[in-house]
């Protein structure tokens, strides 16, 4: 029986490292900028987040799994620093999709995206859905961070990018692997605003209806929630901010410590929601949650 452990975090939002440069400011991101400025760098901190990753280095995960939002306005050089903090936390092989705070507005992002490829992990034969193999789980990426209009924060899929995860879907219960399904927008209706919603939604539900899942994670509520999609039971978790002053439970700094066990039938996946108390305690928040996922036979 094999046991492995994934850390899942979420919306990290790094401090701004700088103010934009004249040719990078439009009005979406003076927007955001006003937003960081008059709240959000008030609530989400670096003390937080360095407990949070102290944490996670204590449980020793074997694989890391971040839902989007690293950034704020989704500059150069906060993608920058982004590769820098991911370089200082040694983490075990890790996988990353963007969130909607990395691709604020529409422009040309390719070097942005190659500055963090390490951890996006484009799968040279099939650039649209990153994938981590490893110790007999797919960590498997949907790109769900597009440029929306001002005031909102939707996210968007596509046919192209759906037909491509429903065949990697396909191809890894065929290879007998533990499918983990990660994005940034929350695939299941009311966790989120329509004003922040994913517009393709049911499409995507109808994908992991049709092909199955062993488990869904996301970020973007900023609350820590434990659905499912709708006619199945695949179970869909999400997390609070990794960088959230301590508050209610829900909201505060934490991250999921998902263990997966490989049994002869099925896996055993237990999920336990680690959250930040204070500045210098974090602890379980509730019973952990435990569920089977049969295997393909």
């Amino acid at each position: 029986m094999s046991f492995i452990r994934i850390a899942h975090l979420s919306d990290l939002h790094l401090p701004l490292p700088k103010l934009p440069h004249l040719r990078e400011i439009r009005f979406k991101r003076i927007l955001s900028l006003l937003s960081w400025t008059l709240s959000r760098r008030h609530i989400h901190q670096q003390e937080p987040l360095r407990a949070i990753m102290q944490d996670i280095h204590t449980a020793q995960p074997d694989l890391t799994a971040i839902t989007g939002d690293l950034t704020n306005l989704g500059l150069f050089s906060e993608f920058f620093q982004a590769r820098q903090w991911l370089e200082n936390q040694d983490l075990p092989p890790t996988l990353l999709v963007l969130g909607n705070h990395d691709v604020i507005i529409r422009e040309n992002d390719t070097n942005k995206r190659e500055l963090l490829k390490s951890w996006l992990r484009h799968n040279p034969q099939n650039t649209l859905i990153p994938l981590l193999i490893d110790k007999g789980i797919a960590l498997i990426g949907v790109n769900t961070a597009v440029p929306s209009l001002p005031f909102l924060a939707t996210g968007y899929i596509g046919k192209n990018q759906l037909a491509l995860l429903e065949t990697c879907l396909q191809e890894a219960r065929s290879a007998g692997l533990c499918r983990i399904v990660l994005l940034h927008h929350p695939p299941v209706y009311h966790l989120v605003g329509n004003r922040k919603a994913l517009t393709d939604l049911k499409a995507l539900q109808d994908v992991l209806c049709k092909n199955g899942a062993e488990l869904v994670l996301h970020g973007h509520s900023h609350r820590a929630t434990i659905t499912s999609i709708p006619r199945t039971d695949i179970p869909v978790i999400g997390t609070s901010s990794a960088s959230h002053i301590p508050s209610s439970s829900q909201k505060s700094a934490g991250w999921n410590c998902i263990d997966i066990q490989n049994n002869d039938n099925s896996w055993r996946i237990t999920i336990q929601r680690r959250v930040l108390i204070n500045t210098n305690h974090i602890q379980d928040d509730g019973q952990p949650y435990t569920v089977f996922r049969p295997r393909p036979l």
